[in-house]
């Protein structure tokens, strides 16, 4: 609780307000300042071009969701298990491909393609799987979600 006398002038900082050219006080450990890494991601400015491709929601539907309804799914985006990412690579081959799949984006580059797409939902990347279509030159990606109430919902 403050009263009437807590309150007073502003007291004056013992310690000197460094300059814009003040050496920068760095941690033991830290090679740079925050102030000297620049933040343009390197996904801008990738040359290559981005390859087409198509994102799909997937879920288990089994006989008690379509027949009794005794479940709580809904045939929108928040029911769905899986998403499958289909990528085109036109005159690729599976061994030009280099795949990241991280908990939250998804990394596909080659020589001529670069897709750097964060994903809708957390994904488990250890329970997720591609797949290389030869004949479609086409890379498949079936990525499994990671909610936070899927305990609930399922």
């Amino acid at each position: 609780m403050y009263r009437p006398g807590d309150i007073s002038a502003l007291k004056e900082s013992s310690e000197p307000n460094p300059g814009p050219n003040a050496p920068l006080n760095l941690e033991s450990d830290e090679i740079w300042h925050p102030s000297e890494v620049t933040t343009t991601s390197t996904e801008l400015l990738d040359p290559r071009q981005v390859p087409e491709y198509e994102m799909k929601f997937k879920q288990a539907v089994t006989t008690e969701d379509v027949f009794l309804g005794m479940g709580f799914k809904t045939p929108g985006s928040a029911s769905c298990e899986w998403i499958t990412l289909s990528i085109k690579l036109p005159s690729e081959s599976m061994k030009n491909i280099e795949l990241t799949v991280e908990s939250d984006l998804i990394d596909v580059r080659s020589p001529k393609y670069r897709l750097y797409l964060p994903t809708p939902h957390s994904i488990d990347p250890n329970n997720s799987s591609a797949k290389w279509l030869n004949n479609k030159d086409t890379l498949e990606l079936t990525l499994k979600l990671v909610r936070e109430l899927d305990g609930i919902n399922f």
